[in-house]
């Protein structure tokens, strides 16, 4: 599936010369619901819903994606106001988590009457993969991993670029300054097709589309010498 990460011009070149995409903890994230989904107003229920927390907080990255870039909304608060980027990447359905919504927390019986005290796989992933119908804007899916391996520099955890997170499009901004020549640099050597094109608001209806005056451009693998 073809899912888009919005993000600004500083951030953007630095995934794009380290052909890498950061994992960002849980406890990181824009929405302070993260992993909220649990009615926690008892104080038992809180100390339960505090461990669920804490536990995916410490243990899992995530990378945050839309199904789509056309949104005026998305590229205003991900990606500096339309001076920002959107990046397209191929990635697998079967390594997507697709984000549900809705409008009510939810009540569960927690105690050391019930199997594993309540804290059932389904209910993990539930807890894990739905926010508020406020962000249902977004479409958002994510690819979630174990946080392992730090990068011995940064300290922080990351997704190299690959057959599993693969970028197709780096599509700019209307308000981006970024030329194609500029981001054709920071790609560096690419192993798939990569097409560059600009946006502009759409004159009939209120989205982004692409800027037909911006000729878009396809970066494409070396050949091997002969």
């Amino acid at each position: 599936m073809r899912v888009f990460y919005m993000t600004s011009v500083k951030w953007a070149e630095m995934i794009l010369k380290g052909h890498r995409l950061k994992l960002a903890r849980f406890g990181e994230l824009n929405d302070p619901f993260e992993l909220s989904l649990i009615d926690n107003r008892r104080q038992d229920v809180r100390k339960v819903a505090k461990l669920i927390t804490d536990h995916f907080h410490k243990s899992y990255g995530v990378i945050c994606f839309g199904a789509h870039w056309a949104s005026p909304v998305m590229w205003a608060h991900y990606a500096e106001k339309h001076a920002g980027v959107a990046l397209g990447f191929d990635v697998p359905d079967e390594l997507l988590t697709k984000i549900d919504y809705t409008d009510r927390k939810i009540s569960v019986p927690f105690g050391p009457h019930l199997p594993r005290y309540g804290l059932s796989e389904d209910l993990l992933n539930k807890i894990r993969m739905t926010k508020a119908t406020d962000w249902s804007y977004e479409r958002e899916f994510r690819v979630e991993s174990a946080l392992k391996n730090k990068d011995p520099i940064t300290g922080l955890h990351y997704v190299d670029f690959g057959p599993q997170v693969a970028l197709r499009e780096v599509i700019s901004g209307s308000r981006c300054t970024w030329t194609t020549s500029a981001i054709r640099s920071m790609l560096g050597t690419v192993t798939q097709p990569v097409r560059i094109c600009k946006t502009r608001p759409a004159f009939g209806k209120f989205e982004m589309v692409e800027d037909r005056r911006t000729k878009a451009v396809t970066v494409k693998p070396k050949k091997p010498a002969a």
